[in-house]
């Protein structure tokens, strides 16, 4: 039951990010991250994603941080750190973090 009610709630949160309720998702995804203490790589994704719409980069990159330091295989997130570092203008963290993401096998 506990379980089914999460599965829902992280579908709640996945539709509001599809339909661009950034705040709503940024309060399920950060309360998901809470509740379940964190563990899953795919909340601080769904988070970072939530929060780069609302132009909060340095938060947005904190959370691409820790879903790439949960998941060190996870490509996207090495990919999105670097653009955010391109964006915040830091062009050498840019690139030493594309270059992470390059040496990764693309997934299926």
């Amino acid at each position: 039951m506990a379980c089914d009610l999460k599965e829902s709630l992280i579908e709640k949160g996945k539709f509001a990010l599809e339909n661009r309720d950034f705040i709503t998702a940024t309060e399920i995804f950060s309360n998901a991250i809470i509740e379940e203490n964190s563990s899953d790589p795919n909340y601080w994704c769904w988070l970072a994603e939530s929060l780069f719409y609302q132009a909060q980069f340095e938060s947005s990159l904190k959370c691409w941080h820790e879903a790439a330091s949960k998941d060190p295989t996870n490509k996207i997130a090495w990919i999105r750190i670097s653009a955010l570092y391109a964006l915040l203008e830091e062009d050498d963290l840019a690139i030493h973090y594309y270059n992470i993401a390059d040496s990764l096998p693309i997934e299926d």
